[in-house]
């Protein structure tokens, strides 16, 4: 298996497979409602709809620096704070996380592993690096979400 197969299927798995470090992403958002995910259980932590948030900002900055487009940072910021807390900008929200992370896979499928060792455009860092970065990012803030889910809800 190619390794770029290897990264996507580790994608797949993180979101919304079978995901080596416990639950998908999906999984751990799993009956979580807009009140629960708006919540600051702890003073100095993001709510569980900032972690979405930033996940999906930075994933989407990620699939526009493998189309070569250099952004530095997501355009939504670091950690937004929902403007409003329904369960319809909630469900909204997953709904942008999941068409953000098909999109990512899409990109990632048409990259050849010839690709992995070139620099990513503007950045000091490789295909390589930058993919193996955004599954890292993925496993630590889905990590983060299942710690507060199991902790405050």
């Amino acid at each position: 298996m190619s390794e770029i197969k290897e990264i996507i299927n580790e994608l797949k798995n993180i979101h919304d497979g079978n995901a080596w470090h416990g639950s998908s992403l999906k999984d751990a958002l799993d009956g979580i409602k807009a009140e629960q995910a708006a919540v600051r259980p702890l003073k100095q932590a993001h709510s569980i709809w900032e972690i979405v948030a930033h996940i999906e900002g930075w994933e989407d900055v990620f699939l526009r620096r493998l189309e070569g487009q250099g952004t530095s940072e997501s355009e939504t910021g670091d950690f937004p704070v929902p403007a409003e807390q329904s369960e319809k900008a909630w469900k909204g929200m997953l709904e942008k996380l999941k068409n953000t992370h098909r999109e990512l896979l899409n990109v990632v499928e048409k990259l050849p592993d010839s690709i992995l060792e070139t620099k990513i455009a503007g950045k000091d860092y490789s295909y390589r690096f930058l993919l193996r970065e955004t599954v890292n990012h993925k496993v630590y803030h889905s990590g983060q979400i299942a710690l507060l889910k199991k902790a405050f809800l």
